[in-house]
């Protein structure tokens, strides 16, 4: 083999080698445009996600603040009934102890009354019986 023909299969050698590489160079940007795409794809999955989960926290967020505030409404229309209740059952025991102490003061009047006339008629019979006057 001369060296014309030895240059020439090296040059066809080192084509055919420039264009594998060239190939293998297609292939690895090929391979990684689509790793880059599938970077993007799985990132825009992965914001979704996390945009749905912050989403679902607000809802939550508000519902719980909405029911926290509904039953805090409810407590204090509960505490107002037992605070008017409690006025009426008050107001009821206030009538009853009047009612009881004016029962009292009259059976008091009465006894007071009846031990006033029996003093007062055994300070007559007293006089009566009482020879100096």
């Amino acid at each position: 083999m001369t060296e014309d023909n030895q240059t020439d299969a090296l040059k066809n050698e080192a084509a055919a080698l420039a264009d594998d590489v060239k190939l293998k160079a297609k292939e690895v940007k090929l391979e990684g445009e689509k790793l880059a795409d599938d970077a993007k794809h799985k990132l825009e999955e992965l914001k979704l996600d996390a945009e749905k989960s912050l989403n679902d926290a607000k809802h939550e967020h508000a519902d719980t603040a909405a029911s926290s505030k509904e039953k805090l409404h409810h407590l204090k229309e509960e505490a107002g009934h037992k605070l008017d209740e409690a006025k009426l059952k008050a107001s009821e025991l206030k009538h009853q102890a009047a009612e009881k102490f004016d029962s009292l003061k009259a059976q008091a009047s009465e006894k007071l009354d009846e031990l006033k006339k029996k003093a007062s008629d055994t300070l007559h019979k007293l006089k009566k019986d009482d020879p100096e006057t």
